[in-house]
């Protein structure tokens, strides 16, 4: 989000709050909500607006000025009726945008049928990227593209790449990926066919997690080769 929005979260525990904390921290208009008094009073001086409420109790949701959100976030824990009456409540108040936190693929099929946009798993998902982050280091310089199997990030030019153009290398057919950016010294800059790859230049890519592995592998094997 580029511009400020205005974005309900429902539920303030560690996921919600930790939630609230870096929206505001991305200066968006941040309204917390949670039935549980003392989670609404953690965050009252953080956040923008906060309420304590039941949010399956749909005039207490207007009053808080729903109807006004960009965004809702469904956040509630082990209450999956909760998190499905609230998600439904907040589709039939025309919440634009409503994502809904789900703890079981059951659970994320029903709050689809309800209206979700979209459906996270937040344990599952930290998990998957902790394991991936063992077995693949590298993924910590890289970021996932919503929605896709690509990945953003910056990394070192392989050896044979230094000293040739992109268009010579016929990098998007060679490597499957493609230069977006490249930091030359500090200086970054948008790479035509003709730019010529530098021992000293780091390159934003963007490829499946597979051909990057295979890009990080090949470069570790070079090191290694000329030891």
């Amino acid at each position: 989000m580029t511009e400020k929005k205005m974005v309900l979260v429902v539920g303030l525990g560690r996921f919600g709050a930790a939630l609230c904390e870096r929206l505001v921290a991305l200066r968006q208009y941040v309204v917390a909500v949670d039935k549980v008094r003392s989670r609404v009073e953690l965050l009252a001086d953080d956040v923008d607006l906060t309420a304590q409420l039941d949010a399956t109790d749909e005039e207490a949701l207007v009053k808080v000025g729903v109807r006004e959100a960009d965004v809702a976030v469904v956040a509630i824990g082990e209450n999956t009726e909760a998190s499905i009456l609230a998600t439904a409540i907040l589709r039939e108040l025309g919440v634009p945008y409503v994502m809904a936190r789900a703890q079981t693929a059951l659970h994320a099929r029903v709050l689809a049928r309800v209206g979700a946009h979209r459906v996270i798993f937040p344990e599952r998902d930290m998990g998957m990227r902790v394991a991936d982050h063992f077995v693949f280091p590298w993924l910590s310089q890289f970021s996932q593209v919503p929605g896709s199997e690509l990945l953003v990030g910056k990394t070192a030019p392989r050896p044979e790449m230094i000293g040739k153009s992109l268009a010579k290398l016929n990098f998007r057919n060679e490597y499957n990926a493609v230069v977006l950016l490249v930091d030359r010294q500090g200086e970054q800059f948008i790479p035509r066919a003709d730019t010529v790859v530098e021992a000293t230049d780091q390159l934003f890519i963007s490829g499946k997690s597979d051909e990057i592995n295979q890009w990080v592998q090949g470069s570790k094997e070079s090191k290694e080769a000329k030891r």
